[in-house]
């Protein structure tokens, strides 16, 4: 996803606030012909009725479409790295019998 020279360095301030993050357990996405707009979600799935599960909106992001085609690059890239350290032989993509996702 970063497409800046090695040399050049990003600074980035984050604010007390957010250094603690959120927490996230579904993601929506949509587009329109200019934006994505990817919404993060903390679902409550111990909700009493099933047919309506409450939710809390932590984050929305709105992204152009060059970002998100970095994006998915950068996490296939990480996804791929993570999978091939903390996975067990038999769920990384290519398992032990030679077989793929």
């Amino acid at each position: 996803m970063n497409e800046y020279p090695a040399e050049q360095h990003i600074n980035i301030h984050v604010p007390a606030e957010s250094r603690g993050g959120v927490w996230a357990n579904f993601a929506s996405v949509a587009h329109s012909p200019y934006e994505f707009t990817l919404d993060f979600i903390r679902m409550e799935y111990a909700s009493e009725t099933a047919s309506e599960l409450p939710g809390v909106l932590v984050a929305r992001v709105n992204l152009s479409p060059l970002l998100v085609t970095q994006l998915i690059d950068a996490l296939q890239e990480n996804w791929e790295r993570y999978a091939s350290k903390a996975l067990p032989p038999d769920l990384e993509p290519d398992g032990p019998a030679g077989e793929t996702w």
